[in-house]
């Protein structure tokens, strides 16, 4: 992380200071002088990876409060810049500070317009550290830095007017819900503590009355003031600062918030300067007075500090990854070692086993030859299986149907019983013309017979015969009825079957059928 150098500009000189961990040291000061100038240059040029803080105590600061319509994007940019210049038109040091909606009505934002009025003040200090090129954070005020430490000491309920001191006067500070409404700074001659007592005291009872007639205190009460002051010169002030009945004055010691702020260098008296110093490096404002141009090289370093952060991620996460890969790779020499040593093992015991068989003349490449061929002339088998349990199907919705007798085969053809037929043109000796239907067929051959009770009843065998065999019918089916129970050829004798009731068992009527299907 860069270093941070605050320039604290209280009057015509300015003060350069080193912050590092909650201590401050000072690096020197600077004279507007061409001399002091030139010292200020060759200073930032020394320390140029330094992010440097331009932190104003002056008297000549405005503060404006309003209420404007809340708009977002461009508008609001337009809206505020076009505020500002109506305020402010001679001083580019300025900024807007939202301090809030309204709960109610059209729920309007609360603006305060706050700047830096003269800028012929900050106009060679700037130049400097344009000219060498030293990366500005920005040009912040002592209230702004009020702004983000006060409200964690003052509270964010009632108003409250803060009074601390500092190398350039006495500051009153209004707060109302934890918010800056306005500032003032008050010149010391002599900086004596009578001096600050009596400033303090009236100069809090005349921003009580200018708070009172720009109505941002109810009348009737009293006004909250506290006093930032060390332990030990608090009872000389509390002899000018009484309590009336418009102002309550409250005491707080300068080294207990600079112990609650986190600085280590305890304030010997009551300057607040390196207390506020180390606020802005801890908790620094959001808005600064800087315009863009002048921040220009801040925001290279921001491009160049995203950069570095992220080629440091990476960085980090490549050796994270080189890390499990090497802790993978090992663990896989692990695995390898012992799947080795387990491999060895079996290695052995098929060996033994090898030896404790019978010895044959089959090698062990041909007989693993061997058993592939096998393998292989199992797969080309023909499934009868589907043949077959269509069949079972067909008996399953035909229950008086009964199977005595089944025998499969494969065959070229449906009928193994059709002779190929020659043809004639192509004379004797000629090859035999294939059928279209020849191929590798299943062929299952069946006899069934019908119940006894259906031994008189002719047409009812027929029925049934031909149903089931219309049943085994389909696309990839072929079937065929071998024989009957009777003869229905035309020259054939018909034969009496006799009365139902002297019929023998071994008359049951027995039919035959073939069915096939191509594999």
């Amino acid at each position: 992380m860069a270093a941070k150098r605050i320039l604290l500009l209280d009057g015509p000189a300015l003060t350069a200071y080193y912050w590092h961990s909650g201590r401050i040291k000072t690096e020197g000061e600077f004279s507007h002088e061409p001399v002091g100038l030139e010292a200020l240059a060759a200073y930032l040029k020394k320390h140029r990876s330094s992010l440097f803080y331009v932190l104003a105590d002056i008297a000549e600061e405005g503060f404006q409060l309003e209420d404007l319509p809340y708009v977002q994007g461009a508008d609001r940019s337009a809206l505020l810049q076009r505020r500002l210049s109506q305020y402010y038109y001679n001083t580019p040091l300025s900024a807007a500070i939202s301090l809030g909606r309204a709960t109610e009505g059209r729920r309007d934002e609360k603006l305060l317009f706050a700047a830096l009025t003269r800028v012929e003040t900050f106009t060679p200090w700037l130049d400097t550290l344009r000219e060498a090129e030293a990366i500005l954070a920005g040009v912040y005020s002592v209230p702004l830095v009020l702004a983000s430490c006060g409200p964690q000491v003052l509270g964010d309920k009632d108003p409250v007017l803060f009074v601390s001191l500092t190398r350039g006067g006495v500051r009153q500070s209004f707060f109302d819900q934890g918010k800056l409404h306005f500032s003032r700074l008050s010149q010391l001659a002599t900086r004596s503590l009578d001096e600050i007592g009596r400033t303090s005291a009236a100069d809090s009872a005349k921003i009580f009355q200018y708070l009172l007639a720009q109505r941002q205190i109810p009348r009737g009460t009293a006004l909250r003031t506290v006093i930032l002051a060390h332990a030990g010169q608090i009872p000389t002030l509390q002899r000018f600062c009484s309590n009336t009945s418009d102002l309550q004055f409250e005491f707080a010691d300068i080294a207990d918030m600079a112990r609650l702020q986190g600085l280590k260098d305890v304030p010997g008296d009551s300057n607040a300067d390196n207390l506020f110093i180390h606020c802005l490096a801890t908790k620094t404002p959001v808005q600064q007075f800087a315009p863009a141009n002048e921040r220009r090289f801040y925001r290279l370093w921001q491009i160049r500090f995203a950069l570095t952060s992220a080629a440091w991620i990476v960085l980090a996460g490549c050796l994270l990854f080189a890390g499990k890969t090497s802790l993978n790779l090992y663990e896989l020499a692990d695995t390898i070692n012992a799947t080795k040593a387990v491999t060895a093992t079996d290695n052995q015991r098929y060996n033994s086993i090898l030896e404790g068989l019978p010895k044959i003349s089959v090698t062990a490449d041909n007989l693993r030859a061997l058993i592939g061929r096998f393998e292989a002339l199992q797969k080309r088998t023909p499934a009868i299986e589907p043949l077959l349990l269509h069949l079972s199907l067909a008996l399953n919705d035909a229950p008086r149907i009964e199977l005595t007798h089944l025998t499969w085969k494969t065959s070229d053809r449906p009928d193994p019983s059709q002779k190929i037929a020659e043809d004639p043109k192509r004379g004797p000796g000629a090859a035999p013309v294939v059928d279209a239907a020849a191929g590798n067929w299943a062929v299952i051959e069946i006899q069934a017979q019908l119940p006894l009770a259906l031994i008189a009843d002719q047409r009812a065998q027929i029925e049934l015969i031909e149903n089931f065999a219309a049943r085994l019918s389909d696309p990839k089916t072929n079937v065929k009825v071998l024989s009957r129970p009777f003869d229905i050829e035309s020259d054939k004798p018909l034969k009496s079957t006799g009365q139902r009731g002297d019929a023998q068992p071994s008359d049951v009527p027995k039919f035959a059928l073939r069915i096939a299907r191509q594999l």
